[in-house]
């Protein structure tokens, strides 16, 4: 006499296991491509800041009224400059850079749309958008 209510296939419970685990491996395969897509516009906005942060004032360097202890004033229009030409030295793509000036301090919003892996998975086919601040500091000293 055979046993009942044993019956069945494993088939479907194996699918739905695979299934997961291939929605886990997409996730995490998008989750890092955006980590690293953000520390790479990190590092590019970092040096963005360090150029511009270079991009000095002389109308008021000659002007005088400038002691020993003062850094260097720098200029907004030349620090966009020198951030828009790191930027473009970059090679990347879509990558777009806004400097302000404060005397010798210089912040620099850099930003653009990265495409991730699997990102019509998780609602992101047309791309994230990343943005990060840096800010510099004028190394040069009169």
């Amino acid at each position: 006499r055979r046993v009942t209510g044993d019956e069945g296939s494993s088939i479907p419970l194996i699918l739905l296991c695979f299934l997961v685990a291939a929605f886990l491996v997409a996730g995490v395969t998008a989750a890092s491509s955006a980590f690293l897509a953000q520390r790479d516009l990190q590092a590019d906005c970092d040096g963005a800041a360090v150029a511009a942060a270079s991009a000095v004032d002389a109308d008021a360097v000659y002007a005088g009224a400038l002691s020993e202890a003062d850094a260097l004033p720098l200029a907004t229009d030349l620090a966009q400059a020198a951030a828009e030409e790191y930027a473009s030295r970059a090679g990347r793509t879509g990558f777009a850079v806004r400097a302000r000036v404060d005397l010798e301090r210089v912040e620099v919003a850099c930003g653009r749309v990265v495409d991730v892996p699997f990102g019509w998975l998780f609602d992101a086919g047309n791309g994230l958008d990343r943005s990060t601040v840096s800010s510099s500091t004028s190394p040069l000293r009169p």
